[in-house]
C-alpha cells in the first residue's frame, strides 16, 4: 500500500509546524488501520517519515493558498501536540490548493466546511507523484535516455553503488550499518525491481537518493558511470575504494574512504561513513 501524508492548514513553510494532537485523523477512508498509534512512535512515525508529504494552508472565499511537496523528517511531542519538521526539495514547483484537491479528491467548500476548510494532519492511500503527474500539476518534461522520475529527492535516503559480487556483500552490510548509524535509510539497487531495464532501476535510485556512496574497488565501470549520474544530479557522493590507485584521474581530487575487506577494515570504513553520512544529512 503506498501512502502519502497531507496536512492542512499547520503550515507556513517555515519548515517547522506544530500539529493538534486531536487533528491526526489517521489514513482516510480506514480509521481502523492507525488506531490507537501515535505518529510520534513504532511504526506509524516510522511510516510518516518514510512518504512524501502535502503541505498547504486552509482555502477560504478570500484566498487560494500554495500547495507544497516534501518529506517530514522528525516528529516529536509538543505536550498535546505533535511538532514536524520538514523538508521541501527544490526544483518541486508550488501547486494551487483548489487544483490539487481536484486531483486528490478532496472536497473543496469554501462556504462551509469540505476537507481544504478543516485543518488536520491525515494519511491517504496511493503514489501521489503518479497523481499529480496525471493531473498535469508536475513538470512532465522527458529526457532522451531515462524515463522521468516522480518522486522527489528523500533527504535522508543514502544509496551504495558497487560491484554486484559476494565479495561486496560485506562491504555493504557495513555501509548499511553505517547509514543506520547516522539516521537514514540505506538501498542499493540490487534490492530494487521497479523497471523492466536495471539503469532505470539504478537512475530512479540515485535520483531518488540525497547521498550517493561509491565503491570504486576494481575499476568496476558501471560504478564510474553512476558516479557521473549522482554528480550530474547534484547528489552527495561519497567515494570508498580499496585501493587509491584505482581511482580515475577524472575523480582523484575528491576525497575517498580508502579501506580493507577485513573485520578490521570494514569497521574502520563503518566508523568513517557514519560520522561522514550523519554530517551530510545534517546538512539537507
Amino acid at each position: 500500500m503506498e501512502l502519502f501524508n497531507v496536512i492542512i492548514g499547520f503550515f507556513d513553510g517555515s519548515g517547522t509546524s506544530q500539529v493538534s494532537g486531536d487533528r491526526f485523523y489517521g489514513l482516510k477512508g480506514d480509521f481502523e488501520k492507525f488506531k490507537g498509534q501515535s505518529p510520534i512512535e513504532g511504526k506509524l512515525k516510522a511510516t510518516c517519515l518514510s512518504i512524501p508529504a502535502l503541505f498547504t494552508e486552509e482555502i477560504s472565499l478570500a484566498s487560494v493558498p500554495m500547495a507544497r511537496i516534501g518529506w517530514i523528517t522528525s516528529i516529536v511531542s509538543a505536550g498535546r501536540d505533535f511538532r514536524l519538521t520538514y523538508n521541501l526539495p527544490a526544483g518541486l514547483p508550488s501547486i494551487p490548493a483548489d487544483r490539487l484537491a481536484d486531483a486528490l479528491g478532496l472536497s473543496n467548500t469554501p462556504r462551509t466546511v469540505g476537507d481544504m476548510q478543516r485543518s488536520k494532519w491525515q494519511l491517504l492511500e496511493g503514489n501521489l507523484f503518479k497523481t499529480l503527474f496525471d493531473a498535469g500539476l508536475l513538470d512532465n518534461d522527458v529526457p532522451r535516455v531515462f524515463t522521468p522520475v516522480r518522486e522527489p529527492v528523500n533527504p535522508r535516503l543514502v544509496s551504495a553503488m558497487m560491484p554486484f559480487s559476494r565479495e561486496h556483500d560485506a562491504v555493504y552490510e557495513a555501509i548499511k550499518e553505517a547509514v543506520g548509524e547516522a539516521g537514514g535509510q540505506s538501498e542499493r539497487a540490487d534490492n530494487i525491481w521497479e523497471d523492466s531495464t536495471i539503469i532505470q532501476d539504478i537512475y530512479s535510485l540515485i535520483y531518488k537518493s540525497s547521498v550517493v556512496v561509491c565503491d570504486f574497488s576494481g575499476k568496476n565501470p558501471n560504478v564510474f558511470y553512476e558516479a557521473g549520474i549522482a554528480h550530474t544530479l547534484g547528489r552527495q557522493v561519497i567515494p570508498i575504494v580499496q585501493h587509491k590507485d584505482e581511482i580515475p584521474f577524472d575523480l582523484q581530487h575528491h576525497r575517498a574512504i580508502i579501506y580493507h575487506n577485513n573485520s578490521e577494515g570494514l569497521l574502520g570504513l563503518k566508523a568513517k561513513l557514519a560520522k561522514r553520512i550523519a554530517t551530510l544529512l545534517a546538512a539537507k
